[in-house]
């Protein structure tokens, strides 16, 4: 399975552009990694138009549902099992999900009640796909 991340806004994360290799980097040691960066709608909007066959796609969203980090290991374990291909998670910019963006998502999902800006989201998410890998295959990193 690969795991792609289409991150809407500018690709630099600033604060935050440590934390984010530094998760990729561990992601990249079990599975197969893609990023991309949409500065401009257009960009994800394009990709959204041509997803793959076999591909799961997960928008965050502030409306979407929330998960522990063990029910969200559990998605992505049940999403293994099922043989999808990618798992796409799709973070938008500083406006959000356009409307278009969420009617293609399979699911939505929250990372909290609490609003983030997109380039801190970026950096939860990884932390949190790295730490459901790590609760899939029982390592540690969960405790």
């Amino acid at each position: 399975m690969k795991l792609k991340f289409l991150f809407g806004g500018r690709e630099k994360a600033d604060l935050f552009q440590e934390g984010i290799e530094d998760y990729l980097s561990r992601i990249k040691r079990d599975f197969p990694v893609a990023v991309l960066f949409g500065k401009k709608g257009e960009q994800i909007a394009k990709f959204l138009n041509h997803l793959p066959h076999g591909g799961y796609l997960i928008g965050l969203a502030e409306d979407g549902k929330g998960l522990t980090s063990l029910e969200f290991a559990q998605l992505l374990e049940r999403l293994i099992q099922r043989g999808a291909k990618e798992v796409i998670f799709l973070v938008g910019g500083a406006d959000g999900l356009e409307p278009s963006w969420r009617e293609k998502c399979d699911t939505l999902l929250s990372l909290s009640p609490l609003t983030f800006n997109h380039q801190l989201a970026r950096l939860i998410l990884l932390e949190q796909v790295y730490r459901a890998l790590s609760i899939i295959q029982k390592r540690p990193y969960h405790r």
